[in-house]
């Protein structure tokens, strides 16, 4: 304690310091003789006086006056106050005259004069020695260990040690104040420091505190006054990792050193009370004129700063993470959406070029659009269940349905994808079945899609088997549902991921197979909120089986069917049924910002002798309500000015009660129950279903349903039968020349093609050395630019083998990826600009070549494959026409000036509104557009902004409809406008 009291009282130390310099000295200077010896003093002075009673004494021996010498003695002892006894003796002892005055004294006085000493002087009478003078003195020197502390010495020291002590202390303290920079800052300013939240140190140019606040002093579990002087580098400084702090790289040593401030500077430093804690500095140098006399330096606690960004530094991983699955999800979900678009485009481009023969292949194509746009659908409602199950308002529905009947349906559409990878697909009950059951049907029939579309996607030789069976008794049963197949399989350790989210085998089976890595994982809560589960067994190599089980409610005297029965039961087929309708007279409002929209519900409408007024936007819509009265209102709900929410919201706060129906693309989950909160009678999501709609209005407007004939439809699977097979790569024939699909007599998309042409070759020699020197994945970027590039240009023969070459490369399948470079370089050798004119070449055009090889060129006049001679479609394609032309021109206006962002929302304008009117040829090229755009490629921006223009001087109607067009406008134009027309837009 003591050894910390001086410690903290540099005052203190420097007075003890000097006084004991002071002390030493004169000890020094007493042991060299510098100092008088006052016990030698006193002696010698006792000796003088004896000495002169020896001489005196000799007077009166003389005189033989022996009483006068009595006298002379008592005399010398009474006023000596050491001398306490005096005696003159013969030579032969006899004592003549003796004075004694010895009286007791206090102990302290005989321990400070108490030892007695004894002189003796020799008296002569003549030369004769006669007798002797005997005195005897008090000597103030006692012995013992305080024999030291009381000299004179001694005490002279301690005297002058408290003295000096008291006096170099005080005059310290006058002093140090002048010097020490901490005293000269006034009371009131330190105390404005020791509010700071932050601590604040000072240093001087050999880097020791000269000052301190409460802050740091707190943080070092010192005093301010006991850190002054203290070397800052004596703390345990520590890096941000964690390594000791080097001086030299300390911030506040590169501020001395150079005389350069450092801010944000973080170091840790190692606390006895709190442990270790992350401070930010900021140092600043104190010059002395052009000299660094010091630095001042704050430390700002950002402990928990730091664990607060620990903390979202794993949330932001943590989200990174959960974005990249999602981004391969949505990457993943965007092939699957193409596959059931290519059909749907495909087939209406062969509608379109009239390449059908009779009206019932018409129809099958027509079937087979209308079932891949449901699959496409249900593929937009598989990403909305994944928000309903992450959520946890997973809703479940138990309704009467045929299991049997929705087994056969799937097994049915599926058989497709599976005799286009040559393998089979059969259903194999194993055991009879109720006729009904009591469950969700929509569910079961999305895990059964998704378990059957995994075993196909997974097989490529063998085939796919479904089992069903009833086990159990009562009026709950187990339901199982057996998928097995002959595919790859699976590791045990595979198998126990399968069913994680975003999750499959491995990642080459996402590059080799597709697909979302969802499927699974909604299949199995499905099945889990069936009150049943999915199980998987699995070998590698040889195939998978997956068991969905379920529990059902079976009715009391449902009737069981037996294996044959089942697999006799064919789904309900399709038929050419349009149903007619009679409506009483009525207007309706139809309120969206879209145009295709708009224009869609005016031609249903209009055909069922409705009268229709458009509104563009909620505003809109609340005016015309409030003015005129309409029977029903089909609204949006996000729109532009005024949303339909608060639309419909203001309606009934004006009393408007009419039924208003919302059409939205929302379907997520609680977009009904705001819809009906908000004030709406009613929920459709898009896109419209024509019938249910229809249906609605009959109950709302009292419609009636007109009984007529119907024509069966071809079935599922004779549609299906009849859908022509892709042509294989390996089909097309070795002399059949490969050109391109679009129009190489215009100049500019001619020099793109050329282009493209011209650099094929070199291409394929790359891709071929790349192979040959097993370089994969540069073999693997040349296939991606083929597949894309060949197909931007009309070469579409290259877009599937280029594909699966890419992933065989990947995959190292090294016999697949042969094969397929074989295929590669040999329709590179046939690529031709445009069709030669020969005789044999004339045969081969006389065949039509398949879409997969090379597509015909397109006709030199491009026009909708809607009906335009319908006066009910032609006013929405005669629109499109008008626009496009000003949309094009502003197109080639941005790609002059390189506004990527206009150009990128033109042309997703175009990819949306062209198909919606019936120019599907622009789809393809506006997607590529908007991708380059959003890329900021120029070169492909360029190129493909020159192909649609070429497009773009194409379309239009046929010169009879334009003659028909013109001459209809022109009497419009004579005649005024109605009021309330079924084309009036609000």
């Amino acid at each position: 304690m003591i050894g910390r009291l001086l410690r903290g009282r540099p005052k203190f130390q420097i007075a003890l310091g000097l006084s004991s310099i002071v002390v030493s000295l004169l000890l020094l200077a007493a042991m060299v003789g510098l100092i008088p010896d006052r016990t030698q003093a006193i002696a010698d002075g006792h000796a003088a006086l004896a000495e002169s009673i020896a001489v005196n004494s000799s007077i009166f021996i003389t005189q033989s006056d022996l009483k006068r010498m009595r006298v002379s003695l008592d005399l010398v002892v009474t006023r000596n106050d050491d001398l306490v006894a005096a005696a003159v003796r013969r030579k032969d002892g006899e004592v003549l005259v003796q004075v004694d005055d010895h009286k007791p004294l206090p102990w302290i006085e005989e321990l400070l004069h108490g030892r007695l000493a004894s002189v003796s002087v020799p008296i002569y009478e003549g030369k004769d020695e006669w007798g002797e003078v005997a005195l005897t003195f008090r000597i103030g020197a006692p012995t013992g260990w305080y024999a030291f502390m009381l000299s004179p010495v001694a005490l002279l020291a301690a005297a002058l040690s408290v003295v000096s002590f008291l006096c170099f202390y005080f005059y310290l303290g006058i002093a140090l104040k002048q010097l020490d920079p901490s005293q000269a800052v006034p009371d009131r300013v330190r105390s404005a420091l020791d509010t700071l939240a932050e601590g604040l140190v000072v240093l001087d140019a050999k880097q020791n505190i000269v000052l301190a606040n409460q802050v740091f002093a707190s943080i070092a579990g010192r005093s301010p006054s006991e850190l002054v002087g203290h070397e800052i580098q004596r703390f345990s400084w520590l890096t941000t990792e964690d390594e000791p702090l080097d001086s030299k790289r300390a911030p506040w040593s590169e501020t001395l050193a150079d005389g350069q401030p450092r801010i944000g500077s973080i170091i840790r430093l190692e606390t006895p009370a709190d442990g270790r804690k992350t401070f930010m500095t900021n140092c600043s140098p104190v010059m002395a004129g052009s000299r660094t006399a010091g630095a001042l330096i704050s430390f700002d606690d950002i402990s928990a700063l730091e664990e607060k960004e620990i903390q979202l530094r794993l949330s932001k991983e943590e989200a990174e993470a959960a974005n990249r699955s999602k981004s391969e999800f949505l990457a993943n979900m965007s092939h699957e959406i193409r596959t059931p678009m290519n059909a749907i485009l495909g087939f209406a481009e062969v509608l379109k070029r009239g390449y059908s023969r009779d009206s019932e292949q018409n129809l099958r194509y027509l079937n087979t659009i209308s079932s891949s746009g449901k699959h496409l659908l249900d593929l937009i409602n598989d990403i909305l269940d994944i928000s309903k199950i992450e959520s946890g308002h997973l809703e479940v529905e138990s309704i009467d349905c045929a299991l049997h009947q929705i087994i056969n349906e799937v097994v049915q559409i599926m058989t497709v994808k599976a005799e286009e990878k040559g393998i089979y697909l059969r259903f194999q009950p194993d055991g009879p079945l109720p006729e009904n059951v009591r469950t969700d049907p929509r569910k079961v029939r999305q895990i059964v899609t998704n378990l059957i579309g995994n075993a196909i996607k997974f097989t490529e030789q063998g085939g796919v088997t479904v089992s069903s069976r009833l086990s159990g008794r009562g009026a709950m049963q187990t339901m199982t549902i057996s998928v097995a197949d002959t595919g790859i399989g699976m590791s045990p350790e595979q198998s126990t991921k399968v069913f994680e989210s975003f999750t499959q085998a491995d990642s080459s089976i996402t590059r080799r197979f597709g697909g979302t890595g969802l499927g699974l994982t909604i299949s199995r809560r499905f099945a889990q909120a069936l009150d049943g589960d999915i199980a998987v067994a699995s070998v590698q190599g040889e195939g998978s089986t997956f068991s969905l089980t379920i529990r059902v409610k079976v009715a009391d005297g449902v009737r069981l069917l037996s294996p044959d029965e089942i697999i006799a039961a064919a789904p309900a087929g399709v038929t050419s049924e349009r149903p007619q309708w009679r409506f009483p007279a009525a207007e309706i409002l139809v309120v969206d910002d879209g145009d295709e929209n708009r224009e869609l519900l005016e031609v249903v409408l209009g055909d069922l002798d409705l009268r229709v007024t458009t509104a563009t936007n909620g505003q809109a819509a609340l005016d015309l309500a409030t003015s005129r009265s309409f029977a029903l209102v089909l609204m949006d709900v996000q729109m532009p000015v005024m949303d339909g929410y608060t639309a419909v919201g203001r309606m009934r706060a004006y009393g408007i009660d009419i039924p208003v129906i919302a059409l939205t693309a929302h379907a997520m989950e609680g977009t009904a129950e705001r819809c009906a909160e908000a004030g709406y009678s009613g929920y459709m999501t898009k896109p419209i279903d024509v019938d249910g709609l229809i249906e609605y209005l009959a109950r709302e407007l009292g419609g009636t349903r007109l009984e007529q004939s119907s024509v069966p439809a071809p079935s599922v699977q004779q549609a299906a039968a009849a859908v022509p097979q892709p042509l294989r790569p390996a089909a097309v024939a070795d002399t059949a020349p490969v050109i391109s699909s679009l129009d190489v007599a215009n100049p500019r998309v001619r020099a793109i093609i050329e282009k493209f042409v011209g650099r094929l070759g070199e291409q394929v020699a790359a891709l071929e050395a790349a192979c040959q020197a097993g370089e994969r994945e540069e073999a693997a970027k040349l296939c991606h630019w083929l597949k894309g590039s060949a197909g931007s240009v009309g070469y579409h023969a290259f877009t599937a083998p280029a594909s699966e070459l890419e992933a065989a490369l990947r995959e190292q399948r090294d016999d697949a990826a042969a094969a397929l470079l074989s295929t590669v370089r040999s329709l590179a050798a046939r690529v031709v600009l445009e069709a030669p004119t020969t005789a044999a070449t004339r045969k081969v055009e006389a065949t039509p070549i398949a879409p997969a090889s090379s597509p015909e060129p397109l006709p030199d006049k491009l026009t909708s494959n809607l009906p335009d001679t319908d006066p009910r479609f032609r006013p929405i394609i005669e629109k499109f026409l008008g626009r496009i032309a000003e949309r094009l021109s502003d197109l080639e206006r941005c790609v002059a000036v390189e506004d990527f962002e206009e150009v990128g929302r033109l042309a997703h304008w175009l990819k949306g509104s062209a198909g919606s009117v019936g120019f599907p040829m622009f789809t393809v090229p506006a997607q590529e557009l908007e991708q380059a755009a959003r890329h900021g490629d120029g070169v492909a921006v360029r190129d493909l902004t020159d192909m649609i223009l070429a497009l773009g001087q194409r379309i239009g109607l046929s010169e009879p409809e334009m003659a028909e067009t013109q001459a209809r406008q022109e009497q419009m134009d004579r005649e005024p406008t109605g009021e309330h027309g079924i084309w009036q837009n609000s």
